[in-house]
């Protein structure tokens, strides 16, 4: 169902060629590596490497609870490590699954339901309580609107937003209604950027492998 409004979006038109020059509003897809990759990296690194070669040389000089006891060592170090791997990158996908599938929009002056994936910047999105923001944008109007921003930022209580402050891409409306102009999409909104940290981030070295070291 549409209906007209005062406040100008943009022209199909407008939006299509919008479209073809910033690509689909969508974040870059995380990236994966296949998990016996991530376990074998873990179990033949230089120090897991030294360590067989310690437990092939306990097993020769005829000492094999010594054998298994470094065979332990290699064992847990690693299956800590991939687990700590395996939450980051668990976290670089709950990241997208933020994003909305569905949004309002006014395009040719009235309200219609599109894809976020079509969203553009210039869009103007409507918003309402319980909705999901699918993209960066400039709030336009919206008294008493507030967002829950705590999957991004770690703020506990709604934050509200008057008209001309930034709201992000996969915060949660909880209080009134409002509209908001896009200005950054898919790669260039602040999720994606939060996403690319979260699957680029050096991991830590275990308690273990500090140990070992």
């Amino acid at each position: 169902m549409t209906d007209h409004v005062d406040e100008a979006g943009l022209t199909g038109a407008e939006a299509a060629q919008l479209l073809s020059q910033h690509g689909p509003n969508q974040l870059p897809p995380a990236p994966r590596e296949p998990a016996w990759r991530k376990l074998a990296a873990q179990l033949t690194h230089l120090l897991a490497l030294l360590l067989w070669i310690a437990a092939g040389l306990a097993v020769l000089a005829g000492m094999p609870e010594i054998a298994v006891a470094v065979v332990a060592i290699i064992v847990l170090n690693a299956a800590f490590a991939f687990w700590q791997e395996h939450r980051a990158d668990r976290s670089a996908e709950q990241l997208q699954a933020l994003v909305p599938s569905r949004t309002r929009v006014v395009r040719d002056g009235r309200v219609t339901d599109v894809e976020v994936a079509d969203l553009v910047p210039g869009d103007l999105v409507l918003l309402a309580a319980g909705d999901r923001v699918g993209a960066d944008a400039e709030v336009v109007e919206g008294r008493s609107l507030a967002l829950d921003e705590s999957v991004l930022t770690g703020e506990s209580t709604a934050v509200p937003h008057a008209s001309g402050e930034q709201v992000m891409c996969g915060t949660y409306v909880v209080q009134v209604e409002g509209s908001a102009r896009v200005t950054a999409t898919g790669a260039d909104t602040t999720l994606a950027g939060i996403s690319r940290l979260a699957g680029g981030a050096t991991r830590p070295p275990s308690p273990m492998t500090t140990q070992l070291n």
